[in-house]
């Protein structure tokens, strides 16, 4: 099998998915490009689902083994001021070995890769050890629709789900979970030229935040996933006229930890806050899972360095790209937390670098497309 020609198939692939705009809620016609990539690598089963998702299977010498998992999501994020790009976000050109443009790293150019991953296998007349199926899923970069109803659905045992995020070609054992609550501090609106009779809730929430920082440098560390952070993104009044002192402002606060809780949180904040009036609810959809055991739990994913299943899939990587895998983990958030609240294992592996992710000139190396193609494929042959 010539891996020159598979990476300039990939390639090639890659670039017409990055050609067809899959904006979130707009997956179809990227599905359907999809589809007919399974069929022509000969994939043994290629599907689609109610919400979108679309699969392809590759049967193993071992049928009787749980299925092996690769996914990654169709969507990806707006490519915003054009000006900004060196290049037409949706041409997909190659510049100094790198594929540019919207969705190259995040998320197209991994997903070409776990794709022909199982045709380095099929063209050299092999066969992966275990069922291999591809998921494409929808709407990732707004909570994760697709994944969950994958994962809600599931009818075929799963060992492991490989994601597809970009990770330098690295093994991410997780991420912090993320949950978003809106902050709201209740004052007393008057005409803006008498202040003296307003209670002005915006003196409290810039109290708030210049309290912030210090504040979370006190939150706990996971010794593998990292600190819990805190940013405070969104601010809201009550009123659009400019000469009404407000009754309410709010802050929408995004914390990513993987040592706190629901609870410590609000404790958390309620200590910061102190007396001032307030109340504290949720972000849309961020809501603890039913699935939890309580209302005290934040989902990420982790998958512990130490364990066998890091050590078999580090060493089938490594042997299939010659050298060591370095473990690692995500600073976002990603659909693996949907797998592993159902008690799915889950690892992330893909080429492209996080810090590409949702910028203007999204780029990924060709030179790691090539390196994690070997090792996805001897990950197929092995695990």
């Amino acid at each position: 099998m010539d891996w020159n020609i598979l990476l300039d198939d990939c390639v090639d692939f890659a670039q017409r998915l990055i050609r067809t705009p899959s904006m979130t809620g707009e997956e179809a016609a990227i599905a359907a490009v999809i589809a007919a990539e399974l069929r022509h690598l000969a994939y043994d089963e290629v599907w689609g689902d109610e919400a979108g998702n679309i699969y392809g299977r590759v049967y193993g010498r071992d049928r009787s083994l749980p299925a092996l998992a690769l996914n990654t999501h169709l969507d990806h994020v707006d490519p915003g001021d054009l000006s900004l790009w060196p290049v037409s976000p949706y041409a997909a050109e190659i510049r100094d070995g790198r594929l540019i443009g919207r969705g190259a790293c995040d998320i197209k150019g991994p997903l070409a890769v776990q794709v022909y991953s199982a045709a380095a296998l099929l063209r050299a007349g092999e066969r992966p050890r275990r069922d291999l199926v591809f998921c494409g899923v929808v709407e990732e970069e707004v909570g994760g629709a697709g994944a969950i109803y994958w994962a809600k659905h599931l009818d075929y045992p799963v060992e492991l789900v490989i994601l597809g995020e970009p990770s330098s070609n690295t093994l991410a054992v997780g991420h912090r979970g993320v949950i978003q609550f809106w902050l709201t501090f209740h004052g007393r609106s008057a005409h803006a030229s008498a202040p003296e009779r307003a209670d002005n809730p915006n003196y409290a929430l810039a109290a708030f935040l210049s309290r912030l920082p210090a504040g979370a440098a006190g939150l706990r560390v996971h010794p593998v996933l990292g600190p819990t952070s805190v940013s405070p993104t969104i601010v809201h009044v009550d009123t659009t006229s400019p000469n009404v002192t407000p009754a309410w402002t709010r802050v929408l606060l995004d914390f990513r930890t993987a040592s706190e809780s629901v609870n410590s949180l609000r404790a958390f904040i309620d200590d910061l806050v102190g007396d001032y009036p307030h109340t504290l609810t949720y972000a849309d959809g961020m809501e603890p899972s039913p699935l939890g055991s309580s209302e005290d739990i934040i989902t990420g994913f982790y998958t512990p360095p130490e364990s066998p299943l890091v050590t078999r899939v580090r060493a089938a990587l490594g042997s299939g790209m010659g050298h060591e895998v370095e473990v690692t983990r995500y600073r976002f958030a990603t659909d693996g937390r949907h797998f592993a609240m159902r008690g799915i294992p889950v690892l992330g592996f893909a080429p492209g670098e996080e810090t590409m992710a949702h910028t203007a000139g999204e780029s990924i190396s060709l030179a790691q497309m090539a390196e994690s193609l070997r090792g996805h494929a001897q990950l197929l042959r092995e695990f």
